[in-house]
C-alpha cells in the first residue's frame, strides 16, 4: 500500500518535472541573448569578468546589491542609475546611463548577469521587468 501512495505522488509530480527542463532551456536561451547585449552595452564598464572597477564601477559578480534584490538589477538595466549605491559594503556613485533597451532585452541581460560569474539567480521574466517602475 505504501508503494502505491509513493507511486501516486511521483506520478502527480510528472507535469512539474516536465516544466523544469523547459524553464531551464528558456533561461539558457535568454542568457545567450543577454550575453550578446552585455558584450555590446555593459562590458566596457563592468568588464568581461563582471568585477567592475573598485571604487568606480560596481561589480556584478557576487554583488549583494543585485543578488539580494534582483529588482535592483532590472531597474538599472531598464532605467540606468544615478546617485550612490552600496555594493558589498563599498559605495559607488558613478552614474550608469539608461541603455534604452526593450523589456525583453532587459530580462535577457538581467538573466545573463544574475546567472554568470558564479551568480545563481531565478529566471527574470518580461512580466517581472514590466512591474519595475521608475522611481
Amino acid at each position: 500500500m505504501k508503494q502505491k501512495k509513493i507511486a501516486a505522488v511521483l506520478v502527480s509530480c510528472l507535469p512539474l518535472l516536465a516544466f523544469l527542463p523547459n524553464q531551464d532551456k528558456e533561461l539558457e536561451k535568454s542568457k545567450a541573448r543577454g550575453k550578446a547585449l552585455y558584450e555590446e552595452l555593459c562590458i566596457t564598464c563592468h568588464l568581461g569578468n563582471g568585477k567592475g572597477t573598485p571604487g568606480a564601477i560596481p561589480p556584478l559578480a557576487g554583488a549583494d546589491y543585485i543578488l539580494k534584490n534582483p529588482n535592483n538589477a532590472i531597474y538599472a538595466a531598464k532605467y540606468g542609475l544615478s546617485g550612490a549605491i552600496t555594493v558589498n559594503g563599498q559605495k559607488y556613485s558613478t552614474a550608469m546611463p539608461n541603455p534604452g533597451i526593450s523589456n525583453e532585452e532587459v530580462a535577457d541581460v538581467t538573466n545573463y548577469i544574475l546567472n554568470s560569474w558564479g551568480n545563481k539567480g531565478k529566471m527574470v521574466t518580461v512580466k517581472q521587468v514590466e512591474g519595475v517602475k521608475k522611481k
